[in-house]
């Protein structure tokens, strides 16, 4: 068939071709000496007895011999000075030697003899020759390079194609060094914060480490480590005495009124933060200015993963560099191998993007659903606390005894609410029962006491709080407590049930692999990149590409980051702007219980318009005192201008009324 379609191809000698055919399975010696006679290099074709050698021989002594069925423009041209044109691009193309060197030349590259020729699109334009494999376009070369181009050509070549990657190297490792500073002037520099930034176990959001260091380092002011990290909560010591007070309380033994980071740190507080320093930044007031300062944080979930996505779009530049010079120097049926592999591997990132797409977004909704119910659990839980201190408060007081059951009450409630959190929050964990006694929150004989819990101190102090209320009230007022301590060990348990909801071990450990292989994938499958043109491959930069690579890791990476923090909402060492803070809910709940347990009633009407009536009278009498000792003395007691005082003087030296009858 082969042999055929040259004959047709060749339409002159169509009738030898099949003649030959007929030869090569068994040709007469003598024909094929007369055929090896008339037509050059066809002997060699018989001897060797293969149809390969025979169809080479023929098709190279056909095109050579034969001449063309029309004549070229070349040989139509007139004139001397035509063929002085032609001779000079025949000497031209006669000293090429790689098809892709006839580029932006008159000369066609034919890859049957392996010679460059002129020509156009339709063959060359040498007298008596045709090429079935002719080649204009440079493009279509088996390799786009040719070895006789210019120094500074090649070197132009590799500066644009390494720059990228270059520049992708330099962001990655400032980005590096700028992480590391930032870790360093976070992180606290003593062995005590090393363990303290190491002890939230994210696969159950407790505290965990060595409860040891927690009473090892003190500080100036005489309190441990632990408890200068809760300061809000142990800076302040609680007595009977300033209780008593109730709102007479003297400022210095008055609870803190606010605390370091409250309950929920969100965009607005942190906008605020970074809009005061504008003076001090080069940041402009542009929201998506503030904002991208505000992401680029430590610990935030995008400034966390701008390491990785900076270094995975550093491979992503590199694949896509080696990609250009393998289209620029590897032949063309390599280079269609390699862009195959490829394009399938980008098929691959497509069906993970697809994979991911669905676990995380369903993930990630009902995680952020739970975040929302752990945050609302904490803001009922200081309601119902509120509700049993404002039954309780309603009791009346008749002795100091009363008071003092009042202060025991407010403790214990307290206590529930601490023990709610400590097992969940870094800074509480390893308190232990020495800070909540110098802080006057626990006695020592009741710390004794909760050492001997079955199961957890907090639930002892649920049982005080009932036994305090069967205690101290009585009918509707103690139902009412017991519905509102009901609520609030609800409450209590709510917090716990929340925080240890976790997703089965396979659905979470298939979401982190699948995120993990497609960040992995992304670089050796870019998108929108149109592999069968060689050319565009080679010359392009591709930098929207590899930045494209860069933003989706950032996205995928900083979600997977926070769904992991999320798990310990309370852990402001690891996220510490996504993190809650229990202990300012506890402050504004402890201030609340003060104002319940403590605040004195109303004073009646009578009371209110005797204390007026005291209030007036009184500069009355201190005025008819002074008249007696002389209205100078009076006039003098007066805050009055010079002007008016100097006029009193003399009216008073005379005898007159100043200020009408009685004045």
């Amino acid at each position: 068939l082969r042999q055929v379609c040259l004959g047709v191809y060749a339409s002159p000698l169509t009738i030898y071709s099949f003649f030959f055919i007929a030869l090569a399975m068994r040709p007469p010696p003598r024909l094929a000496g007369a055929f090896a006679a008339a037509l050059p290099g066809l002997a060699a074709a018989f001897r060797s007895s293969g149809l390969e050698s025979l169809n080479l021989h023929l098709e190279t002594a056909i095109h050579r011999t034969v001449p063309a069925a029309a004549p070229s423009n070349a040989t139509a041209a007139q004139g001397a000075e035509g063929d002085k044109v032609f001779e000079a691009q025949r000497e031209k193309c006669s000293n090429i030697t790689e098809c892709y060197c006839v580029k932006a030349t008159p000369c066609g590259w034919c890859a049957t003899f392996g010679e460059a020729m002129v020509g156009h699109k339709d063959g060359p334009l040498e007298p008596g020759i045709q090429c079935p494999k002719w080649i204009t376009n440079a493009n279509s070369c088996p390799k786009l390079y040719c070895s006789t181009e210019s120094r500074d050509e090649t070197m132009s070549w590799w500066i644009h194609c390494s720059w990228f990657p270059c520049l992708c190297l330099v962001m990655w490792i400032v980005t590096y060094i700028w992480r590391e500073v930032l870790r360093a002037k976070h992180l606290p520099k003593t062995v005590v914060a090393e363990k303290a930034s190491q002890s939230v176990n994210f696969t159950t959001g407790q505290a965990v480490g060595d409860e040891s260091f927690a009473s090892d380092v003190s500080s100036e002011d005489g309190l441990t480590f632990i408890e200068r990290q809760a300061i809000d909560l142990f800076g302040t010591k609680r007595s009977f005495e300033a209780f008593r007070k109730g709102l007479d309380c003297p400022e210095q033994d008055r609870l803190p009124t606010d605390a370091a980071r409250p309950y929920e740190l969100n965009l607005s507080d942190l906008s605020t933060v970074v809009g005061e320093n504008y003076e001090k930044s080069r940041v402009g007031p542009h929201r998506f200015a503030v904002t991208l300062r505000i992401a680029m944080q430590w610990r935030t979930a995008l400034g966390a993963t701008m390491v990785s996505a900076i270094g995975l779009m550093f491979l992503s530049s590199l694949y896509l560099m080696a990609l250009r010079t393998c289209a620029r120097h590897l032949r063309k049926d390599e280079y269609e191998w390699l862009a195959l592999v490829t394009k399938e591997m980008g098929a691959v990132v497509a069906s993970l993007q697809t994979a991911v797409t669905l676990l995380l977004a369903w993930y990630a909704l009902n995680r952020i659903q739970w975040f929302w119910s752990i945050l609302m659990e904490g803001v009922t839980l200081g309601g119902r606390a509120h509700d049993v201190a404002m039954i309780a408060g309603a009791c009346p007081v008749k002795s100091e005894a009363d008071w003092k059951a009042r202060f025991q009450l407010y403790r214990h409630l307290m206590l529930c609410f601490f023990y709610a959190y400590q097992a969940y929050t870094p800074k509480l964990r390893f308190a232990g029962f020495g800070p909540l006694i110098r802080c006057g929150l626990l006695l020592p004989a009741e710390a004794e006491q909760l050492k001997l819990a079955h199961r957890h101190p907090g639930t002892v102090c649920e049982a005080w709080v009932s036994r305090w209320i069967d205690k101290h009230m009585k009918l509707e007022a103690r139902q009412q407590a017991y519905m509102g301590l009901r609520e609030y060990r609800g409450s209590i348990a709510s917090i716990s049930d929340l925080i240890e909801q976790r997703a089965p071990v396979s659905f979470e450990s298939l979401l982190y692999i699948v995120v993990y292989a497609l960040c992995a994938a992304l670089p050796f499958g870019p998108a929108n990149i149109d592999y069968a043109n060689r050319e565009a491959v080679m010359k392009g930069p591709h930098v929207a590409t590899a930045l494209g690579t860069a933003m989706l890791c950032a996205f995928y990476l900083a979600l997977l980051h926070m769904l992991r923090h999320l798990q310990a909402p309370f852990d402001d060492i690891g996220a510490p702007h996504d993190a809650l803070n229990p202990i300012a809910l506890m402050n504004s709940t402890e201030r609340k219980l003060r104002d319940y347990l403590s605040a004195p009633p109303p004073k009646s009407p009578a009371a209110v318009a005797s204390q007026e009536a005291a209030n007036l009278d009184s500069p009355t009498r201190e005025a008819r005192r002074r008249w007696a000792e002389g209205p100078t003395a009076v006039l003098r007691a007066l805050p009055l201008p010079p002007r008016e005082l100097a006029l009193g003087l003399s009216r008073a030296r005379a005898g007159t009324a100043w200020g009408g009858a009685g004045g």
